[in-house]
């Protein structure tokens, strides 16, 4: 066999991978402009006048996106804007905030999701006039989203016409909801959801979670700890932008199902960097040869639990939800140490809202159907709920808590 030959078949083989793999598609986010409507204006005091309209984000891809991080600006165009003063933000009906931040968002394959834009202009000689006089101008607005691929980057430009906007009642405003209480617990459960402030990368898990059960605790209780929220103070996170997936990182993820955190190139390439690339190339020949004979999971048998709690962006609170959460690190060392300062047992897991708890650490291995059966219904609050830690009473202790 020549050279030629043996350097042909890699070649056809890589080619041929390749081939399959695109035929899965992507995301395509774009703004559907064409359903631009409900053109508005109202006017809060004679200084200021606010300018709201409608356009969806469409996917016409065949795969999710995930639009990350959105913004919109008034095109310069001389004094005439600048001396207005433009203050723009986009809306996400779906997580309504009045600060302007765009909460990571996810636009499915085929679908559209809705967007409302704001514009809040300050004119000292008069806000009708400086509407009345704008006439023609042009907004930017400009996101980042990914799939399958990395980061695509996207400017489009809305021209619109202030003559269109029609005037309405001052004070109509969108409804922001109110924070999220902490989850309900099923009656006659022993959980007890623990409220804390925005843990965040830096901060000492054992002494936060002695603050919290400070005065709370009782001989026998247990603490649960989600896995994400350990994670996070303890800086196992990576923002999005700033991580280089690799060429395979960026192949790999396709064999993934588009709601698998590692269908993510960002997702992918930090579960590279945490157990090497031997073992997820391992992984993934397991996971071909389980998909022959019908058997699944066997990715993530091989590659390890480290893995399969990865998160990617969504998976957590803002200003989070922008970054790659890693598994805990020593989960064990952690417990235990709980248990010396506290004298309460403690646990660390990954629950989700289907019932499933998987356990990573537990000071007292014996307790682990216990806990298991508590946060089966998934007290803990990772996102506005705020409540990532939960104390378990224990039997001795339920009766009078």
């Amino acid at each position: 066999m020549s050279w030629t030959t043996l350097l042909a078949i890699p070649a056809l083989a890589l080619a041929g991978f390749e081939l399959i793999l695109n035929r899965l598609g992507d995301a395509r986010v774009r703004l559907a402009q064409e359903k631009l409507e409900d053109l508005r204006v109202d006017y809060p005091d004679e200084q200021h006048a606010r300018l709201r309209f409608r356009v969806p984000f469409r996917n016409s891809g065949t795969q999710q996106g995930l639009v990350i991080d959105a913004e919109a600006r008034m095109q310069p165009s001389g004094p005439r804007y600048s001396d207005l003063q433009p203050v723009l933000r986009l809306i996400d009906p779906a997580h309504p905030r009045r600060d302007g931040y765009w909460e990571a968002s996810i636009v499915p394959a085929g679908a559209e999701m809705p967007l409302e834009i704001e514009i809040w202009l300050t004119a000292p000689q008069g806000a009708r006039q400086a509407v009345a006089e704008l006439g023609e101008f042009r907004v930017d607005v400009l996101y980042k989203y990914y799939c399958r691929t990395p980061l695509q980057y996207c400017r489009e430009e809305i021209v619109l016409d202030a003559g269109e906007f029609r005037e309405v009642p001052p004070g109509e405003e969108f409804t922001v909801p109110v924070e999220p209480q902490i989850r309900p617990v099923p009656e006659g459960s022993p959980v007890i959801p623990l409220r804390t402030h925005l843990l965040r990368p830096g901060e000492d898990v054992v002494a936060v979670t002695a603050r919290y059960l400070e005065g709370v605790a009782r001989p026998g209780d247990m603490v649960a700890l989600a896995e994400s929220a350990v994670a996070i103070m303890q800086g196992r996170l990576a923002y999005c932008e700033e991580i280089r997936p690799r060429y395979l990182a960026c192949r790999l993820n396709r064999i993934f199902g588009m709601n698998s955190s590692l269908s993510s190139v960002y997702a992918l390439e930090m579960a590279f960097r945490e157990v090497g690339t031997c073992r997820i190339l391992l992984a993934t020949a397991a996971a071909l040869v389980g998909r022959v004979l019908g058997r699944s999971g066997d990715f993530y048998r091989v590659a390890g639990r480290r893995v399969a709690v990865i998160d990617d962006c969504t998976g957590t609170l803002p200003p989070f939800d922008k970054h790659v959460v890693l598994a805990p690190a020593r989960p064990q060392q952690v417990v235990d140490e709980i248990r010396e300062r506290t004298g309460i047992d403690a646990t660390i897991v990954d629950a989700n809202d289907l019932g499933k708890v998987d356990v990573l650490a537990l000071s007292d291995p014996s307790r682990k159907a216990e806990v298991e059966e508590a946060l089966r219904p998934n007290p803990q609050g990772n996102a506005g709920e705020m409540t990532p830690l939960v104390l378990i009473r224990g039997r001795q202790t339920t009766g009078g808590s």
